[in-house]
C-alpha cells in the first residue's frame, strides 16, 4: 500500500515540477552529497536580470527587486501578470567605492521560451544552458551583508581542493519573502566548471 503511494507521489512530483511553498521553483538533480554542501545540476533556465549599483547594500538590493517586480507586475510588453518563482538570485561586485548589485527572477516554464519583452531598458532576459553548482544551504534571516560573506568563506574552505568549482565569485540564493521570520533557506551557489555561456535573448 505505502509503495503505492510513494509511486503516485513520485509521478505527481515529476508531472507538477519543482514547487516551494506554493511558487514554481528551479528543479535541480544532487549529483554530489557532502557533510555540508552538495552539488547539483539544473537545466536550461530563463532569468530576468537587473543590475544596480549602490554602495549600500539593502537599498541596491532592494531598488533591484522593485524593478524585477515591477516586471513581473505587467510593466512589459504584453502587459502580462507572471507569477513570482523562487529562488531569487544575486551576485554583489565591488565597484571602485560602490556595490554592483545584480539580481534575477528565473521566468517560468510556461513563459521560458517567449517571456515578455520588459518595457524597462536596464533588465535583460536571459537563457543560461543547463549548470553545475557547489551548494552550500542555511537557514535564518540573511539579513546582513557579512552573513552571505561568511557562509561564502564556508563554502569555499569545503571546495578549496576542487578545481573545477570556480571560487572568484557566488551567487547569494534567497527562497523566502522579507516578511517570512521563520524556516527560511538560503543558499550560496558557486558555479562548477567553465565555458557554460549566457546567451541574451531580449
Amino acid at each position: 500500500m505505502w509503495k503505492v503511494v510513494t509511486v503516485i507521489v513520485f509521478a505527481l512530483t515529476l508531472v507538477e515540477g519543482c514547487v516551494y511553498k506554493n511558487d514554481e521553483c528551479a528543479p535541480y538533480t544532487v549529483v554530489e552529497t557532502h557533510a555540508d554542501y552538495e552539488v547539483r545540476s539544473y537545466p536550461a533556465l530563463t532569468w530576468a536580470t537587473t543590475t544596480e549599483t549602490n554602495r549600500l547594500t539593502r537599498v541596491g538590493k532592494y531598488k533591484a527587486f522593485m524593478r524585477l517586480f515591477r516586471y513581473i507586475s505587467g510593466k512589459n510588453d504584453r502587459e502580462q501578470k507572471i507569477n513570482m518563482t523562487v529562488p531569487v538570485r544575486m551576485k554583489a561586485s565591488p565597484s571602485g567605492e560602490e556595490i554592483v548589485h545584480e539580481m534575477s527572477f528565473m521566468i517560468p516554464k510556461i513563459f521560458a521560451d517567449n517571456p515578455p519583452v520588459p518595457t524597462d531598458k536596464e533588465i535583460t532576459i536571459n537563457k543560461e544552458g543547463p549548470r553545475m553548482y557547489a551548494v552550500r544551504t542555511f537557514s535564518g534571516y540573511a539579513w546582513r551583508q557579512t552573513t552571505w560573506n561568511e557562509e561564502a568563506e564556508k563554502l569555499k574552505n569545503s571546495v578549496l581542493e576542487d578545481d573545477t568549482i570556480d571560487k572568484t565569485e557566488y551567487y547569494e540564493v534567497g527562497y523566502d519573502a522579507p516578511f517570512d521570520l521563520f524556516d527560511r533557506r538560503n543558499e550560496i551557489w558557486m558555479k562548477k566548471t567553465a565555458g557554460q555561456e549566457r546567451n541574451e535573448i531580449a
